[in-house]
């Protein structure tokens, strides 16, 4: 019997073969003649995260469907599998030496798969009428995804073990195989497709656990995981399920199984038993009794008939018929082997083998026997996972049941004897999963459950429903069944209309003999929402107005001058005025200025580019211009893993079969919107060109390619659909980075009309338009809310998207039925909107235009909105928090939420920090105390977020492709120069320079370059220079020296500083001072945070 001439060695995603992303593979040899066998493709993180992504999608169909209709696939693939049971075993000889004399894996393969097709429907939940007044009921749900991993050994019956209960309760699945013998499964894949299993629904790879096993552990998408391997690796992913999602994990792991033979057993069926249990697979069966106890009156006989026994194999090449002792799997497993000998022939007798066959190559290994080995040997204790058997002798039951339970493994254990009694005992004094009676290992009962005791695994597998449990989640369902009596009026007292009867008033009115002629009716309460709605008139009734001497910011917002001698305004909210104030604190030559002056460095908005002249040449008839494909994917790529992963437009895989139909056809068939977004997409990748390393340099820069998507956006206007929607929301992602701030914001309000005009905002669609469409347009609306509002929130402009005035009919998208990508986790958008929506809230509190005689902020807001942000971030999904270790491709995603959050807290509690830096002697005790904690809560902020971008730049996470790092960076900054100009604690002057370091290291282009030069220049002014000493004045910046400059102000002029620190708070709520009060602890922040220069800073926890 011979290999197939085409042997199967790609990887097995969504139904379709491909080989892995990065291009690697391993090489398979024959373990018998070490000859190559085939290189096999190895999966990469990418290629596991697309695995998964496919099973999700095809989760929600796969599950609709009934058993029986799943059945048929099952059925079609069991009889494939016989079919091909030859291949099958050529295949296993060849790659990890099993015998195919004693290949009988891929019948009982297929029996697997025939007799899980038929029990589809006894998966039954459970109910109970018990709790009156409700009908409760269980149901038996799926989880989703569920990843499998399987050993070398017995790689197909795993497969079929671990995949067929799973995919007939409705999961789907991800399957990765050993690298060890990985070319079972790449051929049942085949058989997979051939029988028509929707894509998607069977996913199988093949590589090593430090990255696909590591990923599949780790990944929050993964729900369920089931795992046959080593004890070591088991742990591995217990702790990998701990610190992601939790998901339910399945083991089952090593053995050291004992054997006991007593003087009343049937001698030569222990001896025939024993025997091919640890010779059967060469010894590499977790379940074989690699100690055996035989009593002493009998020890003698039995090994001798052992030893007879032992040595009567045919070894030799596992192809050939007639031969059932191969050689050990690969090159590691038969050193370890052999370390285990020369181990073994220390502590004990060696009795037969204890070597490798000197007369053959390739992997082979003598059946092995010791004799009276120490019970704390090596061997002993360890699974050694080759043929070789330890055999010791005992007088008492007493003393072998002490010594077959000394172990850490309990997976299997057997007992020979006559005695019913002592059977019994036995039965229940070994401590494993499986015990044989006058039989041992391989022998189990295939109506009875198979699993480990102590470190041989967790949980069960087999009958009945064992494996079927172990993919199902338990969900419990309360009914209500509501009925109450119709009650008679109470004299005296109005009919309460709407309202039902209590127990305590049926009791009263039993007892009082009113309660007369009941009728059943339904009681009607009012809804949730009506309930919220009153409650929440009646706490805006209830709130006081308070007037406050000032108004919390009066004119709010300031002109700059740009580059091209424009006056733009900016809104308070703006980081822009903000920043302009800290950095003009200093400077007595300003104090009558109400324009923000421009940067030092850099013009905002940049000059007008001009193009390469090589873009003159694109004429229309000659198509639009592309760059090399080689040069296309770069960009792409970076565009997916740094923008798109927060700011998602596209469905990946229609992306890229897009790009990739745009070249191999011409350009002219491309519509002018999807050629803008492309030019806008390569203008994103084309910022830093130094980082291209092995690609050969473009044509075109970025500034070039903005110039060729400027001169299609006419025709971008004039199409309006859904690609001109992405097409200006990127150009304006783009367009900030490079520091054209107004443009930007006009091609965000360009691409939130046309949603408008395509009726997004309302969950419109064309009557052809289908519902992953829907979907679709979902997802880019939410995008465009949340991008709409950090573009305007750079220049303090309103948001084209307001919710208090427009009504918005469109729903959260499906992540079922649409997978936002490998970069975006799920529930990344919900939780964001949540966010962003209380950023808003935070913005029309604390910064809104109002007139001198408007309402104060009261303490209520401000403490409301504080908590709010608390709470978002205590509910947000276990995954997206910053402390669970996330999947390298979605650990920016993660990091920009977090960022998200501190900037949402900075925006809040900014404006105390400055009014306490300005103003600390004028405020009275009380408020001093709250501004003093809102300031410190500013600052933590500012140091949370410093650490997530450290973490970032560790992680090689952190981007210039955006303005929103540097952004991030430069916020920070500014808290740390307040702070340290209050304070003079080194702590916080260290703070700026571990940021400057990190604006440094970042690619030196856009928005990052500009800070990154300017921002030493405004330290300078201010007198922090980078060497530690004062820089163009001999006094440094104190909380003096700027009270003194704010009092010389002129009042007729409001500069960015006063526009920024105007603030009063009025105290609203009585429990302001409360020291129980939810707020006062909040804001009870760690005495790391320093105010008051009298203290030391110790040290900083990121907690």
């Amino acid at each position: 019997m011979g290999l197939p001439e085409n042997i199967e060695t790609r990887l097995f995603i969504n139904g379709e073969f491909c080989e892995s992303s990065d291009g690697k593979t391993f090489d398979i040899h024959n373990p018998s003649t070490l000859k190559l066998v085939a290189k096999v493709h190895e999966a990469s993180e990418q290629d596991t995260d697309r695995a998964v992504a496919a099973a999700k999608a095809a989760f929600p169909s796969w599950s609709a469907l009934s058993p029986d209709q799943r059945a048929i696939y099952f059925k079609k693939l069991a009889n494939l599998i016989r079919e091909s049971n030859e291949e099958l075993g050529s295949l296993e000889a060849a790659s990890m030496g099993k015998p195919v004399s004693t290949f009988f894996d891929a019948m009982a393969c297929a029996a697997k798969w025939d007799h899980y097709a038929e029990v589809g429907y006894t998966v039954q939940g459970t109910t109970s009428v018990q709790t009156p007044g409700y009908i409760n009921m269980t149901l038996r749900q799926p989880y989703g995804v569920v990843a499998a991993i399987i050993p070398w050994n017995v790689p197909l019956l795993f497969l079929a073990n671990k995949l067929a209960p799973a995919l007939i309760v409705g999961n789907t699945t991800v399957l990765k195989s050993s690298e060890k013998a990985p070319l079972t499964s790449a051929k049942l894949a085949t058989l997979v497709q051939k029988a028509g299993f929707p894509p998607g629904v069977i996913n199988i790879i093949t590589g090593f656990g430090a990255v696909s096993g590591s990923i599949l552990s780790h990944h929050m998408d993964v729900r369920a995981l089931s795992f046959t391997g080593s004890g070591r690796t088991g742990r591995l992913i217990q702790a990998a399920s701990a610190k992601s999602n939790l998901k339910q994990v399945m083991l089952e792991l090593g053995g050291k199984s004992p054997a006991v033979i007593f003087e009343d057993a049937d001698l030569m069926d222990a001896v025939k038993e024993t025997v091919y249990s640890i010779q059967l697979n060469s010894g590499q069966v977790c379940m074989a009794n690699s100690r055996v106890y035989v009593q002493d009156t009998i020890a003698d006989k039995y090994i001798e008939l052992f030893k007879t026994q032992f040595q009567q194999v045919t070894m030799g090449d596992p192809l050939e018929k007639g031969v059932n002792h191969g050689p050990q799997a690969d090159e590691i497993q038969h050193k370890t082997v052999l370390r285990y000998l020369e181990m073994g022939k220390q502590s004990g007798d060696l009795v037969l083998g204890g070597a490798a066959p000197s007369d053959r190559k390739g992997y082979y290994i003598q059946p092995t026997i010791f004799t009276n080995t120490p019970e704390d040997a090596t061997v002993m204790k360890e699974e050694i996972f080759g043929p070789v058997v330890n055999i010791n002798i005992f007088k008492t039951e007493e003393e072998v049941l002490a010594k077959a339970n000394n172990t850490e493994y309990g997976l299997y254990a057997a007992v020979y004897t006559k005695n019913i009694d002592r059977a019994l005992r036995f039965a229940k004094g070994l401590e494993a999963g499986t015990i044989g009676v006058n039989c041992t290992s391989p022998s189990i009962g295939k109506d009875m459950p198979f699993g480990g005791y102590k470190s041989s695994g967790v949980g069960r597998e087999g009958e009945p429903s064992y494996s079927l449990n172990n993919f199902l989640e338990t969900k419990t369902c309360q009914g209500r069944v509501v009925i109450a009596l119709e009650l008679e009026p109470r004299a005296g007292l109005p009919h309460l209309v709407g309202r039902g009867p209590t127990i305590m008033s049926l009791k009263k009115n039993l007892a009082n003999g009113t309660l007369a002629n009941p009728n059943l009716q339904q009681i009607q309460t009012p809804s949730t929402r009506d309930r919220e709605s009153s409650e929440e008139e009646e706490q805006r009734e209830a709130e006081p107005v308070v007037e406050s001497v000032n108004d919390l910011h009066e004119p709010l917002g300031c002109m700059m001058k740009d580059s091209q001698g424009k006056f733009r305004y900016i809104g308070a909210h703006s980081e822009i005025p903000f920043n302009a104030a800290v950095c003009s604190m200093r400077d007595n030559s300003k104090r009558r200025s109400s324009i923000i002056m421009p940067p030092k460095l850099g013009s905002f908005p940049p000059s007008l580019p001009t193009p390469s002249p090589s873009i003159d040449s694109c004429y229309p008839n000659e198509g639009n211009y592309l760059p090399t494909r080689e040069t296309c994917d770069y960009y792409i790529s970076r565009f997916l893993e740094e923008v798109h992963c927060t700011y998602w437009f596209y469905s990946i895989e229609a992306f890229l079969n897009r790009v990739e139909s745009t070249y191999s056809t011409s350009t002219l068939l491309a519509s002018n919107s999807w050629m803008c977004s492309l030019y806008a997409i390569f203008a994103i990748g084309a910022t830093t060109p130094n980082e291209r390393d092995g690609i050969s340099p473009d044509q075109k820069t970025s500034t070039d390619y903005i110039s060729l998507a400027k001169q299609l956006i006419p025709s971008v206007y004039d199409e309006a659909d859904i690609d001109s929607i992405r097409a200006l929301a990127i150009m304006s992602i783009a367009l900030e980075n490079l520091c054209s701030r107004v443009t930007s914001y006009l091609y965000m309000g360009a691409s939130i009309q046309m949603a408008y005009s395509l009726g997004l905002h309302r969950d419109q669609m064309p009557g052809s338009g289908g519902s992953m469409e829907r979907e679709q347009s979902r997802r880019i609306w939410w995008t465009l809310f949340m991008l709409d509002q950090e573009i305007a929130s750079r220049g303090g402009s309103p948001n084209l998207i307001d919710e208090r005035l427009l009504k918005i009919d469109t729903p959260l998208p499906s992540e079922q039925m649409l997978y936002p990508g490998m970069h975006t986790p799920l529930s990344w958008l919900s939780t964001s909107v949540d966010l962003c929506r209380l950023k808003r809230d935070i913005i029309q509190a604390v910064y809104p235009e109002r007139s001198s005689s408007a309402k104060t902020v009261s303490f209520s807001t401000i403490s409301g909105l504080l908590l709010s942000l608390q709470k978002w971030l205590q509910v947000i999904p276990p995954h997206l928090k910053h402390d669970v270790p996330a999947p390298p491709t979605q650990k920016r995603a993660v990091a920009v939420l977090h960022l998200h959050y501190w900037s949402s807290t900075v925006l809040l509690c900014r404006p105390f920090l400055l009014y306490l830096v300005l103003k600390r002697n004028e405020l009275t005790s009380g408020k001093k105390t709250w501004f003093e904690r809102m300031s410190k809560t500013c600052i933590d902020a500012a140091q949370k977020s410093v650490s997530i971008l450290q973490q970032m730049a560790a992680d090689n996470t952190l981007s210039s492709l955006t303005a929103f790092d540097s952004t991030c960076i430069l916020r920070a900054i500014m808290i740390f120069i307040l702070a340290y100009a209050h304070t003079k604690i080194q702590c916080y002057r260290s703070s700026i320079e571990s940021s400057l370091a990190l604006l440094r290291n970042m690619a030196q282009v856009g928005f990052c370059r500009i800070v990154a030069e300017e921002t030493p220049m405004r330290l300078a002014d201010l007198g922090i220079s980078e060497d530690n000493k004062a820089c163009n004045a001999g006094v440094l910046l104190d909380d003096d020296l700027i009270a003194q400059l704010w009092g010389s102000f002129d009042s007729d002029f409001m500069t960015p500083l006063q526009s920024q620190e105007s603030l009063d708070l009025a105290f609203d709520d009585t429990s302001s001072f409360d020291l129980n009060s939810e707020i006062l602890q909040f804001t009870n922040l760690d005495d790391s945070i320093i105010l008051d220069p009298s203290h030391v800073f110790s040290s900083f926890d990121f907690r």
